[in-house]
């Protein structure tokens, strides 16, 4: 569902290499070999500055994505941002073509959200021409292999970015317009778009058929990631949380509780830990350089779903009992029952409740 950056960067290097030396891409031992290299030591394989500045951005990403959210020391953590900082501004500069370190360094330095989101609605059509040009210049079987996969990258993390951050500073229109212009590009949807799109259509009012129509228009992905079921019914068992999350909404919005508290049981029974999610509800970083890898059905995708819901669970803040759809997720008898559970499980058991690996 997401992009693994450690990943890319040894295609992109064993690539090269290849490239380097005319060996075909069909030699499977060479291409063993090369890996071998990168796992051991990538250095040898980092030739031009193209190669640094990709290899720059691995590591960035595997601290400001993976590492420094968990890190309880505010200076260490200040520090190691700084350098990750400092390591993207190197990056852009070896290679000024490179839209990943110049996103990247752009969400890290922006003022505001807003300024970020402006940033990537105005560069948006250039990375699609460069995109465009780089395909269509390909020459050898290198390069048409790049320009098969790893060299449109790029372009669907910056639509993905959009996507998101228009959810977050309420352009729900404006977010489900870049969802839909990366599924059109990307039909397998590699970033994971549908998610955020689901939710942007859930914030304009779309009814439980539109959702509904818009994974059936976009199934590729989504039946990539559910496993058969014999019968129908049993399939919703299997829908990711984010759909869950906005035909949830849908449903408490037109006062359909019944509805809403039949999508809640689902969410609950879905993993170890959901109801300590649901109760909870804690926020995630974004991730800079894509959404963040988590398991498929885990809890840490209940908690990434929720975090990106926010907009979503807010509904109804304000009102004069504020009585948001976050506050009845909650509060509701479904959730607290199986919290209510495991806290007499724990003190039966002599052991504090801590509310899940959350």
């Amino acid at each position: 569902m997401a992009f693994d950056p450690i990943q890319e960067d040894c295609h992109r290097l064993v690539l090269e290499a290849l490239r380097r030396d005319n060996i075909p891409l069909t030699d499977a031992a060479a291409v063993e070999r090369l890996m071998e290299q990168f796992t051991r030591n990538p250095a040898p394989l980092i030739v031009h500055d193209r190669d640094r500045a990709g290899h720059l951005i691995a590591k960035v990403v595997e601290a400001v994505d993976y590492r420094i959210p968990f890190i309880p020391d505010d200076t260490q953590a200040e520090q190691e941002e700084t350098a990750a900082e400092n390591m993207l501004r190197e990056a852009a500069a070896l290679d000024p073509a490179n839209w990943d370190a110049q996103r990247m360094l752009t969400a890290l330095t922006a003022e505001s959200n807003e300024e970020y989101v402006q940033y990537l609605v105005s560069k948006c059509d250039e990375v699609e021409h460069d995109l465009a040009l780089k395909i269509a210049s390909a020459q050898d079987p290198y390069e048409r292999e790049a320009a098969g996969d790893l060299t449109r990258r790029p372009y669907l993390r910056w639509l993905a970015a959009l996507a998101s951050r228009a959810l977050i500073s309420g352009r729900y229109r404006m977010s489900l317009e870049a969802a839909n212009r990366s599924l059109d590009f990307a039909p397998n949807d590699p970033a994971g778009v549908r998610h955020t799109a689901m939710l942007a259509m859930a914030k304009l009012e779309y009814p439980a058929e539109e959702l509904k129509r818009f994974r059936s228009a976009h199934s590729v992905p989504y039946l990539a990631n559910t496993p058969l079921r014999r019968r129908p019914k049993d399939a919703e068992r299997d829908l990711d949380p984010w759909t869950l999350i906005a035909l949830m909404s849908t449903a408490w919005r037109e006062l359909d509780y019944e509805g809403a508290e039949h999508y809640l049981r689902i969410l609950v029974r879905s993993c170890p830990h959901a109801a300590e999610a649901l109760y909870f509800q804690t926020e995630f970083p974004d991730g800079v350089y894509a959404r963040v890898n988590v398991g498929v059905g885990s809890t840490d995708e209940l908690v990434l779903a929720l975090s990106e819901a926010t907009p979503v669970l807010q509904e109804g803040l304000g009102a004069p009992d504020n009585a948001s759809f976050a506050a009845w997720v909650a509060t509701n008898d479904i959730v607290r029952s199986q919290i209510d559970e495991r806290i007499l499980r724990a003190a039966e058991q002599g052991l504090p409740f801590k509310g899940g690996d959350l």
